[in-house]
């Protein structure tokens, strides 16, 4: 079972983005279903039920100690990574709150028997991939916000149709205005 933490992308920014992606972008690659949109904050990988339950509950105890406020980002740049082919679509800045946020998840996902990742934290939506270069320049730069006010626990699962993305949890953030 390989898991994720990441955040959700409301129904109607998951249509903004898929909309932007196929009139702006023509990508040799493969494009990422919009069901499959997300951003990734921590990639926890494998870990049995009793591990995953003290994860969970980890977190719970943390957030109950610590409240930590949503916001909103402003999805404004792309970028490709060459090694995994990768195009996508991001925040040019970010709330330190969200690296923060990445980095705890990260920390506590390690402490209950994941792999830490050493990849410094760049919040992103995959848009392509496989992409043997990276796309030329979009006509229209992208200006998407999305207010994010809550993460999950997903599970990837490998079907006949592909990788679907399966939330085993779900945490609520504190109001931005509330903070």
């Amino acid at each position: 079972m390989r898991l994720f933490f990441g955040l959700e992308l409301e129904p109607n920014t998951t249509l903004q983005i898929a909309d932007w992606r196929d009139r702006q972008l023509a990508c040799a690659g493969t494009p990422v279903p919009p069901a499959n949109f997300h951003i990734t904050l921590a990639f926890i990988g494998a870990l049995d039920d009793p591990a995953i339950e003290r994860l969970c509950l980890s977190v719970d105890d943390w957030l109950a100690q610590e409240p930590v406020s949503g916001a909103a980002l402003k999805l404004n740049g792309t970028g490709y990574w060459h090694k995994p082919g990768i195009y996508w679509l991001g925040p040019n800045t970010w709330p330190e709150q969200l690296t923060r946020l990445a980095q705890k998840l990260n920390s506590l996902g390690s402490a209950a028997g994941a792999r830490r990742d050493r990849n410094p934290f760049q919040p992103h939506i995959t848009l392509f991939r496989q992409c043997h270069s990276a796309p030329p320049a979009t006509l229209q730069a992208p200006a998407i916000t999305m207010d994010y006010t809550g993460f999950a626990l997903f599970e990837s699962r490998q079907g006949r149709q592909g990788v679907s993305y399966h939330v085993l949890q779900d945490w609520t953030l504190r109001s931005a205005t509330n903070s």
